[in-house]
């Protein structure tokens, strides 16, 4: 057996064992399986949040699109500014809520602000269908790993197999207590794996970071300009993208249950501010990467594994093992947190909702746990599929949830939304999305979930304006108006 898949080896198993150790502190019922019953600390949470926000993207895709589609690639470096702020400035109005109101996903919030279970329902609904895609994009990048770790001992297939059976036992085991704590070793040894390993390639090959980019200038001078060589990043994909990936995100899932985690206030602060921090700077030189590797490696088929290849030939190799292991890291930790979430959603906004409104929150548990393992082996048929690059893939779940979005801000801040303009907005939303992906394909050069998000906010301020709110709406939005600005206390700073 290779000293690379022995290192993924006890990498997987130590996971495991963090998992398990979790488990010994379950106490089988559905709040503390969803938000670890509101008990994480700045570290937890930020190291959660954040390794929760990136993916196998981060390790594979992003070296891929830039390797691909040049230095415009760098508006991430404001995709990645944004979710921090956003974490704080919806989060800690959701963390009130859940502590008021005892709400512990999205869906639980939509139906009682506006008073009508459609509209949760329809929440799930899209949240289900453009989460599992995304659990199957951790699986494939993934299994681009598991088969340079094993020399291509382990094919695709048995790869992404592999993956997503360590992500539903990490889950069954742990719940969100698990899920964190292995999020929280998972993100230290990814920002570490992703920022050292790319300066010790760039260093590998070059004296500096900036004589890389200066002899790949020479070199691939049309990666340096805008819209790039293949006229991809122009101003309406960035917009795009810009909009989709951070308030599109926001409303995953994944990402809402942990604004409901933290211990307090003061940690859904701090861990706002330093997740910013980690999500600008994982990426540092992910660029430099990408255009070095474009001069040595000038036509690879498939540029998403660019940096595992890169860290294979150019550096030793239980450090490229260490680094690589931090790819399935940023796989993992995203994985787990989304197939985490949308088992909650099918036990608290579909089962207790629909199916048995008495159920028991050890009841929720058991369900919970069995939906862990329907959605892993749905996930599983999907990354089998092979769907397309992963930024590909990216975009696309954002761009289907982000129909949600105005509900979402509307529910929070207005006291005119109605539930009319809400079920409007999101279905509208969602049709135009779909229009614009496979009928008139990105008008303008935006991006399909783009215009379905500004269909969804010029249909949800329309229809809201001319229909009438329920009393609910104006008490919830006025709980949080006075608890954070006419009653200020020592906490809510």
């Amino acid at each position: 057996m290779s000293t690379k898949l022995i290192i993924l080896i006890i990498y997987t198993l130590s996971l495991l064992g963090l998992a398990y150790y979790a488990s010994l502190q379950d106490k089988k019922n559905i709040k503390d399986f969803a938000t670890a019953g509101s008990s994480l600390g700045i570290l937890l949470l930020t190291l959660t949040f954040s390794a929760t926000y990136h993916s196998s993207y981060a390790f594979l895709g992003a070296a891929g699109y830039a390797y691909k589609n040049g230095i415009g690639w760098w508006v991430n470096g404001i995709w990645t500014v944004f979710p921090g702020v956003l974490f704080w400035i919806l989060g800690r109005r959701f963390w009130f809520l859940g502590k008021k109101y005892g709400y512990i996903s999205l869906p639980q919030f939509l139906n009682d602000v506006y008073q009508d279970n459609k509209i949760g329902l329809l929440a799930t609904v899209i949240t289900l269908v453009f989460t599992l895609p995304y659990v199957a994009m951790q699986a494939i990048g993934s299994a681009y790993i598991f088969d340079v770790m094993s020399d291509g001992l382990l094919s695709y297939e048995v790869g992404a197999i592999i993956f997503l059976l360590i992500m539903i036992i990490l889950v069954w085991l742990g719940g969100m207590k698990g899920v964190a704590i292995t999020d929280a070793a998972q993100g230290i040894f990814m920002w570490i794996g992703l920022v050292v390993g790319s300066y010790v390639v760039i260093k590998a090959n070059f004296p500096s970071v900036g004589y890389a980019y200066v002899e790949a200038f020479k070199v691939i001078p049309e990666h340096f300009t805008l819209p790039g060589p293949h006229g991809t990043v122009t101003y309406a994909d960035w917009v795009s993208r810009l909009a989709l990936i951070t308030l599109g995100m926001m409303v995953f899932p994944h990402i809402t249950l942990r604004f409901f985690a933290g211990r307090d206030l003061r940690v859904l602060k701090w861990s706002a501010v330093f997740s910013s921090i980690y999500l600008t700077s994982i990426y540092v030189f992910t660029p430099a990467v990408a255009f070095i590797g474009h001069i040595i490696f000038p036509n690879m088929e498939n540029p998403d594994i660019i940096f595992p290849e890169m860290l294979l030939q150019f550096t030793p190799i239980v450090f490229a093992s260490l680094v690589i292991s931090g790819a399935l890291a940023a796989s993992m930790s995203t994985g787990d947190s989304q197939l985490h979430a949308v088992a909650t959603m099918i036990s608290t906004d579909v089962y207790k909702e629909y199916i048995k409104k008495d159920a028991s929150d050890n009841e929720q548990y058991r369900v919970a746990k069995v939906a862990i393992l329907v959605l892993g082996v749905i996930s599983i048929i999907i990354a089998l599929l092979r769907p397309g690059l992963l930024g590909d893939i990216l975009a696309l779940s954002n761009g289907g949830v982000a129909a949600l979005v105005p509900a979402v801000i509307g529910a929070l801040y207005w006291k005119k939304a109605t539930k009319e303009g809400a079920l409007w907005s999101i279905i509208l939303g969602e049709v135009a999305m779909l229009l614009t992906t496979f009928v008139i394909k990105s008008p303008l050069g935006f991006l399909p979930g783009f215009w379905g998000m500004i269909v969804a906010f010029v249909v949800y301020i329309v229809v809201c304006s001319v229909t009438k709110p329920a009393e609910r709406t104006a008490e919830i939005i006025n709980s949080i108006n006075d608890f954070f600005y006419e009653k200020p206390t020592e906490t809510a700073n």
